[in-house]
């Protein structure tokens, strides 16, 4: 029988409604967020311009809300009608979200409330471990491995593949945002913005890990190119640059790794709103895989 595969995902991803058309086999839900006492959809009823606008000049920082079970079933339940024989969901960060745990728990639900189309339909549910567009890039990819005629199985073991060599490197240029969010000590934010380090994070099996700090603004996008020559896998490997409401460093850094390497991004994009209610707008990243594996340990339901 042949395969027909959905690749879901959250709204966590960054992939912009434009990218989605273009992407025949991806589907995105929207996550629901609070901005200045209101509830907003993510990608449909706020853009990110706004949302950088808001919080640049918010007394409130916007905040997230989880995708539940039900709203999973509802998914599962029109690619099933749609006639797919395969879902595979990668989602945002387990470990920083309840969404992933409810997709997992939507199955059951599924299960019971249309049986014979649950029979049709195997589902797999990918945590990623991180977010953005370490969520987004691997979701483009593995799109890139369907449309070149992969399976279910075979998709699925490349995700997992993919997820668990591979690194996120993200810097934010102030560290306001993340001390009004809890994100990082208050004491030690006042500390680093007086002193003007500027943190490297990464995400290690889903938590947030800082890898180095570097001083100033202009030291962001050198270590970031330090990072790109001395752990990816390969010059032929694909990478994916990211940024927030400043394109200025994320060209600075494609154009070092095009002169080293002689390769162009896969994939760019803008930080979205779940990160950047706990970053800020201003934030530059990379992500790729690197030599040695163990950074994600990706897992599957």
């Amino acid at each position: 029988m042949e395969e027909k595969i959905l690749l879901l995902a959250d709204s966590a991803c960054d992939i912009t409604k434009e990218m989605e058309a273009q992407m025949p086999n991806v589907r995105i839900i929207n996550m629901l967020l609070t901005v200045n006492g209101r509830g907003v959809v993510d990608r449909e009823e706020i853009t990110l311009d706004e949302i950088y606008d808001v919080l640049n000049h918010c007394e409130e920082l916007p905040t997230t809300s989880h995708i539940n079970a039900m709203r999973f079933v509802e998914e599962y339940e029109k690619a099933a009608r749609e006639g797919y024989t395969h879902l595979i969901y990668l989602g945002i960060n387990g470990k920083g979200s309840a969404t992933f745990e409810a997709s997992v728990y939507a199955k059951s639900l599924f299960a019971q409330e249309y049986p014979q189309l649950a029979e049709k339909m195997t589902i797999y549910n990918v945590d990623s471990r991180c977010y953005s567009y370490g969520i987004g890039f691997p979701l483009f990819l593995a799109q890139r491995e369907l449309l070149q005629g992969r399976n279910a199985k075979e998709i699925v073991d490349f995700l997992v593949d993919y997820i668990d060599h591979r690194m996120e490197y993200v810097s934010i240029y102030t560290l306001k945002f993340a001390k009004r969010s809890g994100r990082i000590n208050a004491v030690s934010a006042f500390v680093g913005e007086m002193l003007g380090l500027r943190p490297i994070m990464g995400f290690t099996d889903g938590e947030n890990v800082i890898h180095d700090k570097v001083r100033g603004d202009k030291a962001i996008v050198q270590r970031m190119f330090e990072y790109y020559k001395n752990d990816i896998i390969s010059l032929d490997e694909d990478y994916c640059v990211l940024w927030g409401e400043d394109e200025g460093p994320a060209q600075e850094l494609i154009g070092l790794i095009e002169a080293y390497s002689g390769k162009k991004p896969a994939l760019t994009g803008r930080i979205g709103a779940c990160v950047a209610c706990n970053s800020g707008p201003r934030i530059l990243g990379i992500t790729f895989r690197v030599k040695e594996g163990g950074h994600y340990s990706a897992k599957v339901q």
